[in-house]
């Protein structure tokens, strides 16, 4: 076995043996804690041994090979490795905000929650080491039945109709993607990554646009088709949006579809079909749901609801950025990327904090609520101008070269869908955010200026956000070198 063979063993199973620490250690609390912030970090030590093993060491592993060319392995590439060290920073920052959070909020399934969330860390893991489309469906899989009890346990609290439902069209979106797999090997013979894609451009259009099709659906469906309208009459508890809906499916969803651009169409050929077979039918498609969730944004009642669309409404936009960017100047995908990720988490962890706050307070109303959690108040803020584009951040690089992009090719229709993402988090901003700098209805009680300060200045709370916040500005400053690095 190899150095870069053995680190990738090691990268497979931490976050499994930290699922296993938690499920069979609940008695020790303690433990528990100290493990779930140690093995992130000892992830991140495996991470840097495995960068500087990348140029000289190429190594793969293999687990279970039923047939030459078809195989359940690991591997690790440039974009794996950017994927890894987003997993590993949310990881970290998760595990110290959820250990207080819940703690706080007195989860009674506070365990229960902790193991899904250690079992959704390992098996996204295991999905981005994939050394093909083999391994990634195989564990994508595993990760839907995961989602299941997950989305029963905290989602839907019971067997419902609503949550068959749920679960036949995670089934569905990967009967897709299997069939995209199929249909990948019949057309190449191979489902393993290359670094610049198997698929030549000697292909016809009408398979190429079968595949492109069928990648589409198995990875994006209850977007592209906004059946997330349904989800209204669920539990929209934050924590499990966040983990279920971000981690579980934006954030495999993006990296599937990147290794698919990079490693089974190859960017460049990708860029010349794509643009050739209907790009503009794309751009409508995506105007058509950012009309959807911004209307959605806009009628929501709550701030819990009010981030549940956002979310989807940005995951949107957040598409659109990587297929513009991947015709026209695909350097910049990594920029949209970072923007949509941090900034959602940064936002996450300030409503968070709100309803914390609103839960235990004698005032519930969010009128002023600024004047009592400042901190959290301010980040949120500057969270929400990173995804404007005017903050000092990552979103501020992503917006400037998008609207390069834009008026330079002279897309119409792209800019109408710029247009509808910033009303929208106008709108936002409008309906959520200028309230709570309303002095009106500020809570003179001194109970609930205690309890705002003891959640403004906890060191958990706080400074995950705070970190993400910082981690957003230096993405602005290193962006050559991520640039670079992709």
């Amino acid at each position: 076995m190899t150095q870069t063979q053995f680190l990738i063993a090691l990268i497979a199973m931490i976050p499994f043996a930290n699922a296993l620490i938690v499920r069979f250690c609940d008695d020790s609390s303690k433990l528990v804690n100290i493990v779930e912030k140690m093995l992130p970090v000892l992830f991140s030590i495996n991470l840097v041994g495995i960068y500087g093993n990348l140029a000289r060491d190429n190594s793969y592993l293999v687990i279970s090979e039923a047939a030459r060319g078809i195989a359940i392995g690991f591997d690790i590439d440039h974009l794996g490795l950017m994927f890894l060290v987003l997993l590993n920073f949310i990881w970290i920052v998760f595990a110290f905000y959820s250990h207080r959070f819940l703690r706080l909020l007195n989860e009674k399934n506070s365990k229960n929650l902790k193991l899904f969330l250690s079992l959704m860390i390992a098996f996204i893991n295991l999905i981005i080491l994939g050394k093909n489309l083999l391994t990634i469906l195989f564990f994508y899989n595993c990760l839907i039945i995961l989602c299941h009890f997950f989305g029963l346990k905290f989602l839907h609290k019971k067997e419902t109709k609503f949550s068959a439902f749920f679960t036949f069209l995670l089934y569905l979106e990967s009967l897709f993607l299997f069939l995209a797999i199929v249909a990948t090997y019949k057309f190449v013979g191979q489902v393993d990554f290359a670094a610049n894609g198997i698929i030549s451009g000697d292909i016809d259009s009408a398979k190429y646009s079968m595949l492109l099709l069928f990648y589409l659906i198995g990875l994006f469906l209850s977007v592209l088709v906004p059946f997330y309208l349904l989800y209204r009459d669920i539990n929209l508890d934050l924590i499990t949006i966040y983990s279920l809906f971000f981690l579980s499916y934006a954030f495999v969803s993006i990296y599937i579809l990147l290794k698919v651009l990079y490693s089974i169409f190859g960017i460049e050929n990708f860029a010349l079909i794509f643009s050739g077979i209907g790009f503009s039918i794309f751009q409508w498609l995506f105007l058509f749901n950012m009309l959807v969730g911004a209307v959605c944004v806009i009628v929501s009642r709550g701030i819990k609801s009010s981030f549940f669309y956002l979310f989807f409404q940005q995951f949107s936009f957040v598409l659109f950025s990587i297929f513009l960017f991947a015709v026209f100047d695909e350097s910049k995908i990594s920029m949209a990327i970072l923007s949509f990720f941090l900034s959602i988490t940064l936002i996450f962890f300030c409503i968070s904090n709100f309803v914390l706050y609103l839960i235990n307070a004698e005032n519930k109303s969010m009128v002023g609520l600024f004047y009592n959690l400042k901190i959290s108040t301010i980040l949120f803020v500057f969270a929400v101008a990173n995804l404007i584009g005017i903050a000092p951040g990552v979103g501020a690089v992503e917006k400037f070269f998008l609207l390069k992009v834009i008026f330079k090719q002279k897309l119409i229709i792209s800019s109408l869908v710029v247009l509808v993402n910033f009303a929208t988090l106008a709108a936002f901003v409008w309906k959520v955010i200028l309230p709570f700098f309303n002095p009106i209805e500020t809570s003179k009680s001194q109970s609930d200026q205690e309890l705002a300060k003891s959640i403004d200045f906890d060191s958990s709370l706080i400074l995950t956000a705070f970190t993400t916040a910082i981690i957003i500005v230096l993405s602005l400053i290193f962006s050559p070198f991520l640039i670079k690095f992709l």
